[in-house]
């Protein structure tokens, strides 16, 4: 999934593995962003303002799309050397059991994060938010908070393997006429026009009947949408050689499509009275566009610059990358209520929370994590990790 695992050395695709990593970065930085967002949340702090509103917009349009691209693009790498029982063992061994010891753990102490820091946000004061933590209402085990992700990634898995069986119990060669087809989501204009129509059809109804939360039914049909994108992509990766010779093209694709996403999201979420189905079809074809664009441009831009010659910091990250996605959301929220007492201004307090949570979790990785019972977990087994 996060890991460096699911590819064979010889054919591993190390630009696939740096943009996933790259992808739960982005996460880790926009998740930090949320208590300065105007929008209504479970903790805000004091100091918000609009334009954190447009960067986060703008970071979680196209990261977790485009991290279940990479992860559909490992799970048919993996697929296609070993089966549909190597896929189980790889998901059992680096998916489902850390999730059941991330839930138990993970669980209640970003429980805690939030009530404390909305506690501490609404009254100015460090100690009411002590109170709350000594109170120990948050050990209780409910919601997953982050750990959707995990559900999502092996939901999406079983679902892609089954449509593949289907598809291939149904006719014969029909499995192979489908991965044909889908050459053309990756031709260099017609794709990006195809992938927009088909992430509008579930962006759609997502800010149209909803306000775009991730784990609705039409978002959860669009990130499995590009779950499956990045299946075929492992199909036709010889088309990432077009991507990489125009990125800049499919990211300015995306630019000019934020203002509009911005607003009409924006819209939708402050004044959901106004927010129609013609509301909702705008905000879903713009975000398709930011989406879309970032996508083909940023695996284009990866592909070109670290195909042949991965970079050490990139593999490091790689590796980490798991680590940081359980560990961070917890940590943020905890340290963004405690900033939240000061009165300093908003980008003060969010370059704090970075400066001081970023070296944490790269601390307890290395340190604690990496050569761990652990780490091995998080990697795979031993042998996958060689293989």
């Amino acid at each position: 999934m996060i890991t460096s695992m699911d590819a064979a050395a010889t054919t591993r695709n190390f630009a696939i593995d740096h943009l996933r990593a790259a992808m739960i970065c982005v996460v880790m930085f926009g998740h930090a962003l949320l208590p300065y967002v105007t929008v209504p949340r479970r903790f805000k702090d004091p100091a918000t303002h609009a334009g954190f509103d447009i960067v986060a917009l703008f970071l979680y349009t196209f990261a977790m799309p485009l991290f279940f691209v990479t992860a559909g693009y490992a799970v048919a790498a993996l697929f296609a050397r070993r089966g549909v029982r190597g896929v189980f063992r790889n998901r059992l061994t680096t998916i489902f059991y850390p999730l059941l010891i991330a839930y138990f753990l993970l669980t209640p102490l970003t429980r805690a994060s939030y009530q404390f820091a909305a506690a501490v946000s609404t009254s100015g004061s460090l100690q009411m938010g002590m109170e709350v933590l000594l109170a120990g209402d948050w050990i209780r085990w409910s919601k997953a908070y982050h750990l959707w992700f995990l559900v999502s990634l092996l939901l999406y898995t079983a679902m892609a393997i089954g449509l593949r069986y289907a598809a291939t119990g149904v006719a014969a060669g029909l499995s192979q006429r489908i991965s044909n087809c889908s050459r053309a989501l990756f031709q260099p204009v017609a794709g990006p026009i195809l992938l927009i129509l088909v992430a509008s059809a579930t962006l759609i109804p997502a800010y149209s009947l909803y306000d775009g939360d991730a784990t609705t039914l039409p978002m959860q049909l669009h990130l499995f949408s590009f779950f499956i994108v990045g299946w075929f992509l492992h199909t036709h990766r010889d088309r990432l050689d077009n991507m990489a010779s125009r990125p800049a093209i499919y990211i300015l694709v995306a630019l000019i499509s934020l203002p509009v996403a911005a607003w009409s999201m924006r819209l939708r979420w402050f004044e959901p009275d106004q927010a129609d189905w013609f509301i909702g079809t705008i905000a879903g074809i713009s975000s398709a566009g930011v989406v879309v664009g970032m996508s083909f441009g940023l695996l284009g831009y990866f592909h070109r610059r670290f195909s042949e010659q991965p970079s050490p910091i990139g593999q490091y990250l790689s590796e980490a990358s798991y680590w940081i996605f359980l560990i961070h959301l917890p940590l943020l929220i905890f340290v963004g209520g405690a900033l939240s007492a000061t009165a300093l201004p908003a980008i003060v307090k969010y370059l704090l929370t970075v400066a001081i949570v970023v070296p944490a979790v790269m601390a307890t990785y290395h340190f604690l994590v990496r050569s761990s019972v652990l780490g091995r977990l998080l990697k795979g087994r031993p042998k996958e990790a060689r293989s």
